[in-house]
């Protein structure tokens, strides 16, 4: 799925009685950069995009709950989290799909069985960039709640994006036709985190 090879820098994960130190903080500015991170589709899925810092803090918390102190371990956690980067021409997020009764998510992943072909991010003016859904995840007999996708841009969708042009999130499932605007805060934070990935070792 994602081939190139960024990763969460290792000086970005503090020794764990430091990182506990400083965790209120570092623990807000997360909260808050995925807050801004995450867009509705519909009344039942979100899509939550990753950067460097929501990954980032997801390898704290991992170490931080699991009291992972050697240093294999920790680098397994950054490896891990770190395949979740987006590339600097593509957007990367955590999908949730959620139906609260059982009865009625027992039925409806089923339903959703390929959603992977059938979701996109309209760019206006830009043309469409494709899901490309993480294939250890797919399931045959139904969609798991959580997916992890990425919407591969050209690099005139790149420049578009750049630009500010208005981005759209659209499902034409059958059974989940729904589409959602960009805002435009978000559409902002993206293309920030174009520029970070972008600045990263490889």
């Amino acid at each position: 799925m994602n081939t190139h090879i960024r990763t969460i820098p290792r000086r970005d994960i503090p020794e764990l009685g430091d990182y506990e130190r400083r965790r209120d903080a570092i623990r807000a500015s997360a909260i808050t950069a995925r807050q801004l991170h995450r867009v509705a589709l519909g009344p039942n899925i979100i899509l939550s995009f990753e950067n460097r810092e929501t990954l980032t803090y997801q390898v704290l918390e991992m170490v931080r709950a699991e009291r992972i102190v050697k240093e294999p371990e920790i680098r397994h956690e950054i490896d891990t989290y770190s395949e979740l980067l987006p590339a600097p021409d593509e957007l990367s997020a955590t999908m949730l799909i959620e139906f609260p009764e059982k009865g009625e998510r027992d039925v409806r992943l089923v339903e959703l069985l390929g959603l992977d072909s059938h979701l996109r991010v309209e760019l206006d003016g830009a043309g469409s960039a494709p899901a490309t859904f993480d294939r250890r995840q797919i399931d045959v007999e139904r969609l798991s709640s959580v997916q992890f996708v990425r919407f591969c841009m050209t690099q005139a969708q790149v420049a578009a994006l750049r630009a500010g042009t208005k981005l759209t999130i659209i499902s034409d499932h059958p059974h989940y036709p729904h589409a959602s605007v960009i805002p435009a805060a978000l559409t902002k934070a993206l293309v920030a985190d174009l520029d970070d990935v972008a600045s990263m070792e490889v």
